[in-house]
This record gives structure tokens, C-alpha cells and sequence, in this order.
């Protein structure tokens, strides 16, 4: 038995909301709540089946299998390869099951291929201020047609100013976040940002190609690592290499941008929530 550290309050509150709820099921996206229930059961508490989805591919940090869950679910099947080599868990309590995102994320029927005059892309400003103004600054110099969304978190005010220009004429939308990024990614040619599992999945869902340019060391390693197998986006080093990448693919009528699309496409990693709910409804007889 692996001891882990727990506040005990967290686990009678969990016991109480299970007991108000009566859940049939109870699906972990993190892998403290697992820990929690295997605590319950210890006690003798009533706990119904649960399992764990994994929100990291390929480079899956120890925490996330250190449960008693009898179900673990990951993004591919070189992730299962990985946590059942690595930690030593039986095969047949880890199923390759893809990454569960809202079904609402799907292509867009009505989006043209990118050109130098009609390029639209989602920005996530993740990299030290003077990268992110360098890349907002020289992606809207070489692309007269680009309509550019940023995401900044707290930057929005500093971005916002020093480019009013570019925000009063409509080639730039700063935001600090948003809630609608089902809508935003269809009507986009490309996601630039961090390989977060999470928005990296929602692109695959959506069809629209990613270029990597800041990774948190650990386990986003991993999601590069899947993205570039799939050949379904480019790891982007500096500003002048993101430009570049760019400009190469929409170069002859974006045929780079529609083999980075149809790599995601032919990849499979879209539906996952519905293949995440067909095996765990199969594994527990719902």
C-alpha cells in the first residue's frame, strides 16, 4: 500500500457529498480525488467505482498511477506503453482511450484554406512579454490579412496599449480569456501557444493545426512528442522560425497547412469522450 499525504477534511467532505449524491460512478480527471476515494474505502466508507482519466500523453508523471482505481484511462497507446513499462501496472487496468473534450468542438463546414491575405490565428501569450510582442509584432507585419486573437491572461491591458493601432482596426482582438473556445478554434486557421493537453486536444477535435511555442517542462514534453508524430503541427524555436513555418505553409494554396489537417484527421485523436464513456460503462457494466 503506497501511503500518500491527505487532508483529512477533503476526505470527509468527499464522503459526505458521495453520500448526499449516490453517484453510480465517479470518473477522476485529477489524480487527488483518486487518492481520496482510496481512502474511503480503507475506512470501510461507502465508495462506488471509480476511474482515472489521464490529462497528459506520453510523459505521465508518477502522481497519476499511484491510485487504487481499477481503471486508468490515457490519451494513445504509446502513453499505455509508457505508464504500464514504466509502473509496472497490469495491461488490463489501462486502456488507450483518447482525450475526452466537448463534443461542441468540431471543424468549421464554412472555413476557406489560409493565404498571405486571409489568415486567421488563435495566439495563447504564454511566453515572457518581450516574446509575445516580438511574435504578435512580426506575424502581423509579414501577414497584411491576418485577423489575430490573443489570449493574454493579465498581459491584456499592457498588449491592448501598445497595439491600439492594431486593436482599433480590427486586425488584433486582445482578450484575457475566454469561455467560447468551441466557437473561436473552428473559425481559425492555426493555435499557437503551449502544448497543454487540454487546448491541444480541442484543436485535433476542430481540425486546426498547432505550432508549439512554449512547453512547462515534464509532461508537456509528452504532448509535443504525440503532435509531432501525428505530423499534425511544428515545435516553432524563436519568432523568425514561427514566421517562417507560417509563411510555408501558406504558401501554393496552403498545401502545407491542408496536410497538417488531414494528419489530424487521419490521426484519430478526436472522440474521445465518447470512447472514454464506452469503455468505462463496458469496464463497470453501466
Amino acid at each position: 500500500m503506497v501511503r500518500r499525504p491527505l487532508f483529512k477534511p477533503l476526505v470527509s467532505d468527499l464522503g459526505g457529498l458521495l453520500q448526499e449524491i449516490k453517484p453510480d460512478l465517479v470518473i477522476c480527471t485529477y489524480p487527488l480525488f483518486a487518492y481520496m476515494l482510496d481512502a474511503l474505502r480503507e475506512q470501510g466508507g461507502r465508495v462506488p467505482p471509480y476511474a482515472v482519466v489521464v490529462t497528459d500523453a506520453r510523459e505521465i508523471s508518477r502522481p497519476w498511477m499511484q491510485s487504487e482505481s481499477p481503471l486508468v484511462l490515457v490519451p494513445d497507446a504509446g502513453s499505455r506503453r509508457m505508464v504500464t513499462e514504466r509502473y509496472a501496472l497490469s495491461p488490463a487496468a489501462v486502456s488507450a482511450s483518447g482525450f475526452p473534450v466537448r463534443r461542441a468542438f468540431a471543424p468549421s463546414p464554412d472555413r476557406v484554406p489560409p493565404t498571405g491575405q486571409e489568415l486567421r490565428i488563435v495566439y495563447g501569450a504564454y511566453r515572457q512579454t518581450e516574446g509575445v510582442i516580438n511574435d504578435i509584432a512580426a506575424m502581423l507585419g509579414a501577414f497584411p490579412g491576418l485577423r489575430l486573437t490573443v489570449l493574454a491572461g493579465h498581459r491584456m491591458r499592457l498588449l491592448r496599449k501598445y497595439f491600439a493601432a492594431d486593436c482599433r482596426n480590427g486586425r488584433l482582438c486582445v482578450l484575457d480569456k475566454t469561455s467560447e473556445m468551441e466557437r473561436l478554434l473552428p473559425e481559425n486557421h492555426f493555435y499557437i501557444g503551449k502544448a497543454g493537453a487540454a487546448t491541444m486536444f480541442e484543436c485535433y477535435a476542430s481540425l486546426v493545426p498547432v505550432l508549439v511555442n512554449f512547453t512547462l517542462p515534464g509532461q508537456e514534453q509528452g504532448n509535443l512528442e504525440l503532435l509531432l508524430e501525428d505530423g499534425a503541427g511544428y515545435h516553432v524555436e524563436s519568432t523568425a522560425h514561427l514566421v517562417a513555418t507560417l509563411q510555408g505553409l501558406v504558401q501554393n494554396h496552403a498545401a502545407g497547412w491542408k496536410l497538417l489537417c488531414q494528419a489530424m484527421q487521419s490521426s484519430g485523436r478526436s472522440g474521445g469522450a465518447a470512447c472514454v464513456q464506452k469503455v468505462i460503462c463496458e469496464r463497470f457494466g453501466l
